[in-house]
């Protein structure tokens, strides 16, 4: 005859845990002395770690600083362009500092292992984050191969312009005339339309006279061919040019223009405008400015 299962009664509860109650009788057979000595090496123990972090990270920075300055003479000797050497030099200085702080983080205890996994979660905000910046690195490096322009060229951009001071990581600093610094994300300027001032080596100038309506033209064209004769600056080749532009609706447009050296430009461009002010006061010859007649009956 089989053996009947017993039966199991569903319906019953778990006895409750049974705890125990501190007394005053057992609180004063607490050992505090053994526990306050335990807190106090504990909190040494950590102090000593978090010294040591701190000494990595000094110590670190210095020795990453000594690092770069190396890396840059080396990059010097091997004759790189300043562009691309304070590139290197930025990417080289993130790498290193982040290997620093990994170091000190690794003194505080906390395991490689677990410093990883916790990048690892946080790497789709940080990804999110910096997602501009990405783009701003690979426009750096859009730069450094294309070289749409170099240290030292003078470029527009947007609504901005000045001479490349350098060429970083994530952005590119341009000096401005009235010496102020500009700092441009790298991803803007290769989606932008960007002008390079420096890249050739001549300029065409350009200079437009208002004369007035009753102002002879052959004798204002003689002036000016005469003013780009002596001129030096002004090349032979290609030749200046001397023509009638506009007849606006208040004087004559006259241009003169002429080639020279790019970095000749704007000294030249000043210079030839006051010799036109100067020679046009001393023969006589009027500039037109915008007059409004008003007839009354």
């Amino acid at each position: 005859m089989p053996a009947i299962p017993p039966i199991i009664d569903t319906t019953a509860t778990a006895a409750p845990p049974i705890t125990e109650v501190l007394t005053p009788d057992k609180l004063t057979n607490i050992d505090y002395g053994g526990l306050l000595s335990d807190w106090l090496e504990k909190a040494i123990n950590f102090g000593v770690r978090v010294l040591i972090a701190v000494l990595i990270f000094y110590v670190g920075r210095l020795i990453v600083k000594w690092l770069l300055r190396v890396a840059d003479r080396a990059m010097e000797r091997r004759k790189l362009e300043a562009a691309v050497r304070g590139f290197l030099h930025s990417i080289l200085k993130v790498i290193l500092l982040i290997a620093v702080v990994v170091a000190a983080i690794n003194a505080l205890g906390v395991a490689p292992v677990s410093f990883a996994a916790l990048m690892a979660a946080a790497g789709v905000t940080i990804g999110a984050s910096l997602s501009g910046q990405l783009q701003n690195l690979a426009g750096g490096v859009i730069i450094l191969i294309t070289h749409p322009f170099r240290v030292g060229d003078y470029i527009s951009t947007g609504t901005v312009e000045g001479i490349v001071s350098r060429v970083a990581i994530f952005f590119t600093t341009l000096t401005t005339v009235d010496n102020k610094s500009i700092y441009i994300p790298n991803a803007k300027i290769t989606s932008d339309a960007l002008i390079n001032y420096s890249e050739m080596k001549l300029r065409r100038c350009e200079w437009v006279v208002n004369v007035e309506y009753n102002t002879d033209y052959e004798r204002v064209r003689a002036l000016l061919e005469q003013i780009a004769i002596n001129e030096r600056r002004i090349l032979p080749e290609p030749a200046h040019q001397v023509a009638l532009s506009k007849l606006s609706a208040s004087s004559v447009d006259i241009f003169l223009r002429g080639w020279c050296h790019t970095e000749e430009y704007w000294q030249l461009y000043w210079d030839i405008n006051r010799e036109i002010y100067t020679v046009f006061n001393r023969e006589g010859i009027g500039f037109a400015f915008p007059q409004l007649r008003v007839h009354t009956s």
